[in-house]
């Protein structure tokens, strides 16, 4: 019954929030400033987009985890960056405009590439075995129904009632956080005995992928841009995720709440390392202002 709830009900709708929040804080330029640096957007693209769930796969691969979580695995290193990489891009003196940029264009194509990658993933670890199948289509128009449908309405609020867009964007995204948490910590009750006897399993493989993401992110930045703010920028949308997009295909359309803990490590790993960046980041530029002084 509860996971009834969180799955039909209140997943959804944090996830509808989340990117309802997302709307209002973007305008059409953000999508359209890739023009002026291509090489960055689309690197960074590339990398979040198809490098991220390929390395995922491997390194499931690698660590011979249980289908399950090897497909959750997969869905970590599928998700699009998430909005929290843009407050630590502005935190870190990262280049804030290619930070959203990044988020918003990723944002729109995951409706297209999530369900091909988690398909691939159902057929790659199960085989022969597998009894669930995501449907390409009907899976696009429920992403595109909670992601840019959402976003579309935010940002209509933001062009026509601006105001009021600037006054609510911060409130309907503490909510959805509140949301997400209040998910999280469900599901960990209900699925507490699976969690507890496959944490030790899985938790090295998704720190390993924290840490790759960092590394792609680095060497895109190092090819694609001499600017030091647009490879923070690259690196810290490679670090944070929308893990909430993962849970909602996790729990909602497939019913394998063993696929949402990877998922939910990354989710505190990422933000881990996130911080980590933006303190050493700060910390080095603090030195170097102290030297020229």
């Amino acid at each position: 019954m509860l996971m009834d709830i969180i799955s039909n009900a209140v997943l959804p709708g944090a996830l509808a929030l989340i990117m309802l929040g997302m709307g209002l804080s973007l305008t059409p330029a953000d999508f359209l400033r890739f023009r002026g640096r291509l090489a960055p957007v689309l690197g960074g693209l590339g990398s979040l987009l198809l490098l991220l769930p390929l390395a995922a796969l491997v390194i499931a691969l690698l660590f011979k985890l249980p289908p399950p979580l090897a497909i959750g695995l997969v869905l970590v290193g599928a998700c699009p960056g998430g909005t929290f990489s843009n407050l630590l891009t502005h935190y870190s003196r990262g280049d804030l405009a290619l930070s959203v940029t990044l988020t918003a264009i990723a944002s729109v194509c995951v409706i297209f590439t999530m369900p091909l990658v988690v398909e691939f993933a159902l057929e790659f670890f199960l085989g022969e075995q597998r009894d669930i199948s995501l449907p390409a289509l009907d899976t696009m128009g429920r992403i595109f129904l909670l992601t840019i449908c959402p976003v579309a309405v935010g940002m209509l609020a933001k062009h026509y009632w601006p105001d009021f867009a600037a006054k609510w964007a911060d409130s309907v995204k503490n909510i959805a956080g509140i949301l997400i948490v209040a998910v999280f910590l469900s599901i960990i009750y209900a699925e507490r005995e699976s969690f507890a006897a496959a944490f030790s399993s899985v938790a090295p493989p998704v720190i390993v992928l924290n840490f790759t993401s960092v590394a792609l992110g680095a060497l895109v930045g190092m090819l694609t841009t001499p600017s030091s703010a647009e490879r923070r920028a690259i690196i810290l949308e490679h670090t944070i995720k929308q893990e909430g997009l993962g849970i909602f295909i996790a729990i909602s359309l497939l019913s394998i709440p063993e696929m949402v803990l990877p998922l939910m490590l990354n989710s505190l790993v990422g933000i881990t390392v996130g911080t980590a960046i933006v303190m050493v980041t700060r910390l080095r530029s603090k030195d170097s202002q102290t030297e020229n002084e």
